[in-house]
């Protein structure tokens, strides 16, 4: 070892810097566990505080710029008149030309410049009287022509209706009449044949009825006796004695009642028989007229009904140009109405344009952002004539983010501050939170959100940087204590509470709702009550004289 030691110097450099190195670890052991204790200790200052009753808010600030609900006085108004000529005429004198200009109002003078407030109702610009006057004959005029040309297409109207439904009428009623001729003309056709066919069928029950009598058994059965009765008295008249009288002069008398029994009976069975042959004939007359009448019918059928659908499309056509002159001349009357109330509200607008002294006034209050009308200006096309920040519709635009847009909904409150009135507070309500993200490629998304400031907005001006504060939780009237005032000990909440004689009893209570820097009391504590927050203070010895630092 000794050898070693004296030949090998990096063996020496080696177990030089171990022993330097434990002498350090010692040293340093020697300082932390006997000497420190003794240069510091620990020192533990109680703060009082009181038991409060609140609202306690947790909430998420955003930063943006204020933005100007800007809106405008306009000049729109139409006085193009339909029958005026184009302005610039070749020809055109210095007096038409002065007179054409007239048409158009001119600005006398401006009350206003950019950056003034104004009030609703103070007076913005004056209008050259002889201009409004000139403007106003020229509608008024058009005005009168187009109550004439509304009166005499109302006239002409009144007239042509009363001709047309005359036309209307006739035509109406010529159709009826064909209709019910041709109604007629059927009717009678089916009475001349059903007429023809009763008396058909009169005549087949009368051949009926005598083919019935020919078919009687009593009475072929008396024929047949009144023929043998014939015979008999005949033979026996025939064979009779002419020299006995009395026997001849019975005979014939028998004789000639027999035979007038059967002539009789003949002429009745015949009169049967005639009935049913001069019937058949007459039937088929009757059937040869039926064929006649249905001839006859389906002809004159066929005139009717021409004539009836003549005489409907007579009526049809006098029903279309009737609506025609319906459409036409309401049309006349319509354009000629229309043009007139177009002229009425080119009036109504520029009276409420020009007022009665000839004077533009604010409509409502603002700041002037904008002056775009001189005096001597001419207006001759719509144009912007002023525009001004509405005094309620001050805005800031600030973007959300994705972990706290779930938290925010349109109508909430918001407190917004301005840097530039430190300490000042205005209230606000979120108007409108955009569902698309502000930009889809970059890291962190956000949600562009804005909020209406509400309030006195007259020391605002536009471009004002802003800070608006969401709430997004509290807890409404509800006691409360600093966070750093509870502490844990197995799981339960406990608080340094003073008693009546000032000292700190442990006491154990329930916590809820809490907010960065306090903690809502459920259970435990009162309001006015006395409790402690605990800090804890290392301190040097007496020699240092200084602080080590404070909890």
């Amino acid at each position: 070892m000794k050898e070693k030691w004296k030949k090998d110097k990096k063996f020496r450099r080696n177990c030089i810097l171990a022993g330097f190195a434990l002498f350090i670890l010692l040293g340093a052991s020697v300082y932390t566990l006997f000497i420190q204790p003794n240069l510091s200790a620990e020192t533990y200052v109680y703060k009082e505080e009181t038991v409060a009753r609140g609202d306690l808010i947790v909430g998420i600030m955003e930063s943006g710029s204020l933005a100007l609900g800007e809106n405008s006085v306009m000049y729109d108004l139409d006085l193009e008149l339909g029958d005026e000529e184009e302005d610039g005429e070749e020809g055109e004198d210095e007096e038409d030309e002065e007179e054409n200009a007239r048409k158009y109002l001119e600005i006398e003078e401006v009350y206003v410049v950019s950056g003034q407030r104004v009030s609703k109702g103070e007076a913005l610009f004056k209008l050259e009287e002889d201009s409004v006057s000139a403007v106003e004959r020229k509608l008024e005029s058009a005005l009168t022509e187009a109550q004439i040309v509304l009166s005499n297409a109302q006239a002409e109207y009144n007239i042509s209706m009363l001709s047309a439904k005359s036309t209307y009428d006739s035509s109406v009623k010529e159709g009826s009449r064909a209709a019910a001729d041709y109604q007629a003309a059927l009717a009678a056709g089916r009475e001349r044949i059903k007429g023809l066919e009763g008396e058909i069928r009169i005549l087949e029950l009368e051949i009926a009825m005598a083919q019935e009598k020919l078919a009687d058994g009593e009475l072929l059965d008396s024929y047949e006796e009144a023929q043998a009765a014939y015979t008999r008295a005949k033979n026996r008249y025939e064979e009779t004695d002419l020299h006995n009288s009395t026997a001849y002069t019975s005979n014939l008398t028998d004789y000639r009642q027999a035979k007038s029994q059967l002539e009789a009976l003949e002429d009745e069975l015949q009169g049967y028989r005639d009935t049913i042959a001069e019937n058949q004939t007459e039937i088929e007359k009757k059937q040869k007229e039926i064929e006649e009448a249905e001839a006859s019918q389906v002809l004159d059928n066929q005139k009717a009904e021409n004539n009836y659908h003549s005489a409907s499309l007579s009526g049809e056509l006098a029903k279309e140009i009737y609506d025609y002159s319906v459409d036409s001349l309401s049309d006349s009357v319509n354009q000629a109405q229309a043009e007139l109330e177009e002229l009425q509200a080119k009036m109504d607008a520029f009276r409420a344009f020009t007022g009665e002294d000839n004077r533009i006034y604010a409509p409502e209050d603002g700041l002037v952002t904008g002056v775009s009308c001189e005096a001597g200006d001419k207006l001759t096309d719509s144009r912007v004539m002023l525009t001004y920040a509405k005094e309620k519709e001050y805005t800031v635009s600030i973007d959300v983010s994705e972990e706290d847009v779930a938290a925010i909904s349109v109508g909430d409150p918001v407190e917004v501050s301005f840097s530039a009135y430190p300490g000042q507070t205005w209230e606000g309500i979120i108007t409108s939170i955009t569902t698309t993200s502000a930009s889809e490629h970059a890291s962190t998304i956000s949600y562009p959100a804005t909020v209406l400031v509400q309030g006195d907005t007259t020391p605002l001006y536009g471009g004002m940087a802003a800070d608006v504060t969401f709430v997004t939780d509290s807890a409404k009237d509800v006691l409360y204590v600093s966070k750093k005032a509870v502490f844990e000990e197995d799981g339960l909440s406990y608080v340094y509470k003073k008693d009546a004689e000032g000292d700190r009893v442990k006491t154990r209570v329930e916590t809820g709702f809490s907010d960065m820097a306090s903690v809502e009391i459920i259970s435990g504590l009162e309001e006015g009550d006395v409790i402690y927050i605990e800090s804890v203070m290392n301190i040097k010895s007496a020699d240092s004289g200084k602080t080590d630092g404070e909890e």
